[in-house]
C-alpha cells in the first residue's frame, strides 16, 4: 500500500496475524512494514500510518543521510546487515571474534556470495522445469548495474547482493533471467511468460527500484 505524507509518497507492506495491536516497523533500508490483527481494515491501517507520519519522515531522512555517508556500517557484533530481506546482527551472519574491520568486510562479502549461490541453485530447478529451459552455466557476480543477466549463449549471472533481498524478490530475478532463455528481448511475449509464473512481478520490480540502492554494506 501507499500513502502521501508532506508531498512524499510512502510505500509500506502489511502483515496480518494473530495479534491484538497494530505496530509499525522500519528496517535499515527504510522498508516499512505494518503488522496488524487479522481483519483490520485498510482505512484503519492508513489512519495509523498517517498518525505516525512525523516519525516515518524523520526516520526516512535519517536513513537517507546514513546511506550518503561513507563508513556508515558498524562492523561490530551488533551491527545491522540485511539478509533475505531482514536485518540481522553481524555476529548472526559470520564469526566476528578477533577480526579487523577489513577482515569482517571480506568475510561478509564472501558470505553473501556463497549464500546467493546456494539460494539460486536451490530455487532455480523448479522454475527451470516449469519453463522447460536449461541454462548453460550459472555464475554469481558483483555488479553495480544489474541484478541478473542472460547471455546469447545461455549463461546466467546473478548479483551477489540479491542475498540481501527477500526470497520472493530473488525468485523474480531468477524467473526473469530464465524467461530470457525463451525471449531475449523484453517484448510482450517475455512479460506474458514471466507473468504466467509470477503474476505480481511488478511488486518485486518495485521493491528493487525502491530499496536496491540501499542493499549494500
Amino acid at each position: 500500500m501507499q500513502i502521501e505524507l508532506e508531498g512524499q509518497r510512502i510505500h509500506f507492506d502489511i502483515q496480518y496475524g494473530k495479534r491484538k495491536k497494530l505496530s509499525l516497523h522500519m528496517d535499515v533500508i527504510g522498508r516499512i512494514t505494518v503488522k496488524a490483527p487479522k481483519g483490520t481494515s485498510e482505512e484503519v491501517i492508513l489512519r495509523a500510518v498517517e498518525g505516525q507520519g512525523p516519525w516515518i519522515l524523520d526516520k526516512l531522512r535519517s536513513r537517507s543521510e546514513v546511506r550518503d555517508t561513507s563508513g556508515v556500517r558498524a562492523y561490530e557484533d551488533q551491527g545491522k546487515f540485511l539478509y533475505l530481506g531482514r536485518e540481522h546482527e553481524l555476529q548472526e551472519l559470520i564469526p566476528t571474534a578477533g577480526r579487523s574491520e577489513e577482515e569482517l568486510k571480506h568475510a561478509l562479502k564472501k558470505f553473501y556470495f556463497v549464500s546467493c549461490k546456494k539460494i539460486v541453485e536451490d530455487r532455480l530447478p523448479a522454475y527451470q522445469a516449469q519453463l522447460r529451459v536449461k541454462p548453460k552455466t550459472i555464475e554469481i557476480v558483483e555488479s553495480s548495474t544489474k541484478w541478473g543477466s542472460c547471455s546469447a549463449d545461455k549463461k546466467l549471472t546473478f548479483n551477489y547482493r540479491l542475498a540481501m533481498a527477500p526470497v520472493e524478490v530473488i525468485d523474480y530475478v531468477i524467473i526473469h533471467e530464465l524467461c530470457h532463455l525463451l525471449h531475449m528481448n523484453h517484448d510482450r511475449s517475455f512479460w506474458r511468460r514471466l507473468g504466467s509464473l509470477m503474476p505480481d512481478y511488478k511488486e518485486k520490480e518495485a521493491y528493487l527500484a525502491r530499496y536496491g540502492q540501499a542493499m549494500t554494506f
